[in-house]
């Protein structure tokens, strides 16, 4: 590719000066696939931002995954003094960044699930206090599958002006996200899971009016002069080089995603998810996780007697 880029340089200066032929040659295999990749970013950008019903395209950042999402949204949008609502159901990419801002002078107070794990969302309203900043939790837990409504989460925050952050890992993909419609503040994503895209990806949808300040700041490659990280989004947050590789992997499956329509992808997984829970919900000895009665991420997590599931896991994969 850049040897074809470099020969049409080369006709383009036809009649010139050797020299200028090097230069523009050059300069053509140096910013010819930056142009290409500009292109691509702008596309995936656009995917995204349609597929999440995020108003601004340039508000999708970029990340490594939804780990590091999710550590940017939880370190940049929350400072001493503040409270937070969280739940039970997280995952440690959530609890671990709380427990870090908690010893900052943050204090955070945990919704807690019943043995199915379902939490009840009147205690969103107990456990509300004057100092209360944000809600910050899973759409779907990667342990049970339950999901938490946050179309009725986001009317809380907006009736009660907090930030909503979503760690959307285990549902983006494959259930409807709107962060117009749920009053979503900032929507954490992985690539590698339900979006089907490479490892190495991820981001956040952050909505208009958000500001996060930069967790990681430098090498930006624009705006250089600014002894600071630029404050427009993405710049803001993306510090370092973009996992371009990783990103055209991404841009691909969420093109397929759209294509394919999110519906579509729910409705199989769900009828392998329940095609493997009817086989293995009667079996003796066996305890399913979860509850089954509503719409659920397509896990099932279960236990076999007092087999250390490492050992199950083990002969499983051998047979």
């Amino acid at each position: 590719g850049m040897a074809r880029e470099a020969v049409s340089a080369k006709t383009l200066v036809t009649g010139y000066s050797s020299a200028a032929v090097v230069v523009v040659t050059l300069a053509w295999v140096a910013w010819g696939p930056a142009y290409a990749l500009g292109v691509l970013f702008a596309g995936v950008f656009c995917a995204l931002a349609a597929l999440f019903g995020c108003d601004l395209a340039d508000h999708v950042c970029f990340t490594a995954n939804s780990t590091e999402a999710l550590n940017i949204a939880i370190s940049g949008l929350l400072a001493p003094g503040d409270h937070v609502l969280s739940t039970d159901l997280e995952h440690n990419s959530v609890l671990r960044p709380l427990y870090r801002v908690m010893e900052r002078g943050v204090s955070v107070s945990f919704l807690p699930a019943d043995r199915k794990g379902c939490i009840d969302y009147a205690d969103f309203d107990r456990l509300l206090q004057t100092n209360t900043k944000a809600v910050i939790c899973t759409a779907g837990s990667n342990l049970t599958g339950n999901l938490l409504d946050l179309t009725r989460i986001g009317a809380f925050c907006a009736a009660h002006r907090l930030l909503f952050v979503v760690d959307a890992s285990q549902t983006a993909g494959v259930f409807p996200i709107d962060l117009r419609a749920q009053h979503i503040s900032v929507l954490c994503f992985t690539g590698h899971k339900s979006l089907m895209g490479p490892q190495g990806t991820g981001g956040l949808c952050v909505a208009e009016g958000v500001d996060i300040r930069p967790w990681c700041v430098g090498g930006t490659g624009v705006q250089t002069f600014l002894p600071s990280q630029p404050p427009q989004y993405p710049t803001r947050l993306e510090a370092g080089t973009r996992n371009g590789h990783g990103i055209a992997g991404l841009n691909a499956a969420v093109r397929f995603i759209l294509d394919t329509g999110v519906e579509a992808i729910h409705a199989h997984e769900q009828k392998l998810m329940r095609r493997f829970y009817e086989g293995v919900k009667d079996i003796p000895a066996v305890t399913v996780y979860g509850d089954f009665s509503r719409d659920r991420a397509a896990i099932v997590a279960l236990n076999i007697a007092d087999y250390d599931s490492g050992e199950i896991s083990d002969a499983l994969s051998e047979e």
